[in-house]
C-alpha cells in the first residue's frame, strides 16, 4: 500500500510538508529577524530569500506591501511556531498584504487579543491584488469579538492562493474569501488540511463572483477551479443564531456567462461536524463534491444538512455529489437540491445518507443507501454522538452492492480514492471503499514540525541512513531512482501541489514526468522507517 495514503489522510506526511514553500534556488539569502528589526528585514527581501523570525512577542503588525517573489523563487517568512506570536492591535490587521505575490508565510501564532481586526487580510484598497500566496502552519486565536472579524480574508482580486495546515479556533469567521458584493474574485485556490473550529459565523466562505472584476485576472484563470480538501469544519455553541446563523462552509457562484462561467469548486475528503443553527454546507454554481463526511447531531429548525440552492442570483448548475457519508439529525432533510439552473446536470451517486428525508430533488440518483439517523448503527461501526467514539466505517456486508458507473469519478484525479485515501473499485456506498476495520483517519490535531525541519530542508537533499540515489539532475522528464528497499515516492512543486506519486521496487526505477512544469521540484521518498528528499531541476 502507498505509504503516503496509508497514514491518516488528514495529517499526510509531516516530514515532507516541512519542505513546502521554501526557496528553491542556490543563490537565496537566509536572514534572521527579531521583534526589534523584523520590519526593516522584510523591506530588503528579494526573490528567493528566507526570513527566519526568532521567538518572541511581536507587538506591531506585519505590513507587507509590494513584497514580490518570482515563480520558483518565492519570498519566505518563517516563524518558530507558537513561540513567534503576533499580537492583535486595534490600529490595523495583524498581517496585511497589499500587491504581494509569490510569498510564503509559515509557522506563526496570531493572537487577536479580542480586537476587532482580521488576522491575515489581503487588503481591499483600490487597485490592490494578491496572487501565489501560501499561508501555512499558522495558529490563529482571539479573533472572535464579532462575526466580521476574520482569520484569513481576501478583499481584493486574488488567485493561486494556498491555505494549508492552519488552525483557526474561535474566530468570528474562519476564512472569508472574496467580497460581499461579488466584485473581488478568489480564483484557483487550494484550501487543504486546515482545522477550523468554534467560529461565530462561517468556518469558511467563498463569496459569489458574479459582479465584474474578472478582467483583472490573468488569462490562464478563465476556466479555473478552487480545491477544498482534507479540512475539518466544526461549529458548536459559540455559533451566532437567528439572522446571523451561518453554515460551516458556503461556496458562492460564478459568472453565468463569459469569463469564469466554467469555474467550479472541487470539494473532497473534508470532515464537517455539527452546526446547531445552520447547514453543514451550502453552495451554488458548479460543484463537485465527493469523499466527504458530514455529521450533525443537532437539529436546527427548518435547515437541511447539505443544501444546493440559489444565492445572489446564481442557481445551482453542474452538481456532482457522490461517495459521501452523511449522518444528520436535521428534521428538514439530509441533502437537498433546490431550483437548479436549466440545461445543467445534477447527479447524486453512491452516497450513504442517514437522515430524515435523506435526498430530495435530484433527478439523477443512482446507488444511494438511504435510511434514518437512528438506523445508521445498522450500517456503520459506531454512529455515536461523541466525537471520540464516532466511526462511520461500514460494517461487514453493509453499504456495498454492484459497481457504480464511473463516468463521473474518472474526471477527477482523486475521486478513485476514499476518505482514507484508499483506492478501490466503487462497489461501496459512502465515503469509504472497504469495510470492517477502519485503519485510517480519526479526528485529532497533529503537531507542527519543528522549525529546524524547515531550515534543514534548505539544503539540496537530506538522507537518513539509506543509500538512495537519483539521476540525472537536471532532468528533462526522465528520472532514475535507485532504492535499496521497497518505498513510495512523491513529486511536488514548490507549493506542495502533487505532480506524481508511486511505488519503488528495490533496485533501479525509471520514473517519467509528463507535465509542462519547469523549474525545481521536490522528490520525497518514504520507506517503512526512513525518509529521503531531494530537489530536482526539471526542464522540458
Amino acid at each position: 500500500m502507498n505509504k503516503f495514503i496509508a497514514i491518516p489522510i488528514q495529517i499526510l506526511a509531516l516530514y515532507f510538508i516541512g519542505l513546502l514553500g521554501l526557496p528553491i534556488h542556490g543563490n537565496a539569502n537566509t536572514i534572521s529577524g527579531n521583534t526589534g528589526n523584523y520590519l526593516q528585514k522584510i523591506g530588503v527581501l528579494q526573490p528567493g530569500d528566507t526570513l527566519l523570525l526568532e521567538p518572541g512577542t511581536y507587538a506591531n503588525n506585519m505590513k507587507l506591501v509590494n513584497i514580490n517573489g518570482k515563480p520558483g523563487q518565492p519570498i519566505v517568512i518563517v516563524g518558530s511556531g507558537q513561540s513567534t506570536i503576533f499580537i492583535g492591535n486595534a490600529c490595523c490587521n495583524t498581517v496585511s498584504l497589499t500587491k504581494c505575490s509569490f510569498l510564503v508565510l509559515s509557522h506563526f501564532m496570531l493572537d487577536g487579543k479580542n480586537q476587532f481586526v482580521d488576522a491575515v487580510k489581503a487588503e481591499g484598497t483600490a487597485g490592490n491584488w494578491t496572487h501565489d500566496i501560501t499561508i501555512q502552519y499558522t495558529t490563529i486565536v482571539g479573533y472572535g469579538i464579532d462575526q466580521q472579524a476574520v482569520g484569513i480574508s481576501t478583499k481584493c482580486p486574488s488567485w493561486n492562493w494556498v491555505i494549508r495546515k492552519n488552525k483557526i479556533i474561535g474566530a468570528g469567521t474562519g476564512l472569508y474569501l472574496g467580497n460581499s458584493d461579488g466584485t473581488m474574485p478568489f480564483v484557483n485556490g487550494i484550501i487543504e488540511y486546515n482545522y477550523i473550529a468554534s467560529t461565530v459565523g462561517y468556518n469558511m466562505q467563498i463569496k459569489h463572483q458574479f459582479n465584474g472584476s474578472r478582467d483583472v485576472l490573468p488569462e490562464t484563470m478563465i476556466d479555473a477551479h478552487t480545491t477544498i480538501r482534507y479540512n475539518v469544519f466544526t461549529k458548536d455553541s459559540t455559533s451566532s443564531g437567528g439572522g446571523n446563523a451561518r453554515p460551516n462552509l458556503l461556496t458562492g457562484g460564478f459568472p453565468t456567462s463569459g469569463w469564469g462561467a466554467k469555474d467550479y469548486y472541487e470539494i473532497y475528503g473534508n470532515f464537517f461536524y455539527n452546526n446547531p443553527v445552520e447547514a453543514l454546507y451550502q453552495g451554488t454554481g458548479n460543484i463537485i463534491m465527493y469523499d466527504n463526511i458530514f455529521v450533525n447531531h443537532f437539529d436546527p429548525a427548518g435547515i437541511r444538512a447539505v443544501y444546493f440552492t440559489p444565492q445572489n442570483g446564481v442557481n445551482p448548475q453542474t452538481i456532482h455529489f457522490f461517495h459521501n457519508t452523511l449522518l444528520a439529525a436535521n428534521t428538514s432533510g439530509g441533502v437537498r437540491l433546490y431550483n437548479p439552473a436549466p440545461g445543467f446536470v445534477q447527479d447524486c451517486y453512491a452516497n450513504a445518507v442517514f437522515a430524515p428525508n435523506p435526498i430530495s430533488n435530484f433527478s439523477n440518483e443512482i446507488d444511494n443507501v438511504k435510511d434514518t439517523y437512528n438506523n445508521a448503527s445498522s450500517y456503520v461501526l459506531a454512529a455515536r454522538n461523541t466525537i471520540l467514539d464516532l466511526d462511520l466505517f461500514p460494517k461487514a456486508g453493509q453499504l456495498t452492492g454492484t459497481l457504480t458507473p464511473d463516468t463521473i469519478t474518472l474526471k477527477y484525479k482523486d475521486a478513485t480514492k476514499d476518505f482514507n485515501g484508499d483506492s478501490y473499485a466503487w462497489t461501496y456506498r459512502g465515503a469509504y471503499a472497504r469495510c470492517c476495520r477502519n485503519h485510517g483517519w480519526k479526528l485529532q490535531l497533529d503537531t507542527m514540525p519543528d522549525r529546524n525541519v524547515l531550515i534543514s530542508s534548505l539544503n539540496d537533499h537530506q538522507e537518513t541512513g539509506l543509500a538512495f540515489s537519483t539521476w540525472p539532475n537536471p532532468s528533462n522528464g526522465e528520472l532514475f531512482i535507485q532504492s535499496p528497499v521497497q518505498a513510495d515516492y512523491l513529486l511536488t512543486d514548490f507549493t506542495g501541489r502533487e505532480i506524481l506519486k508511486g511505488n519503488l521496487r528495490k533496485g533501479i526505477n525509471e520514473v517519467r514526468i509528463n507535465c509542462e512544469l519547469s523549474g525545481t521540484i521536490f522528490l520525497i521518498i518514504q520507506s517503512e522507517t526512513k525518509s529521503f528528499s531531494k530537489k530536482i531541476i526539471f526542464s522540458k
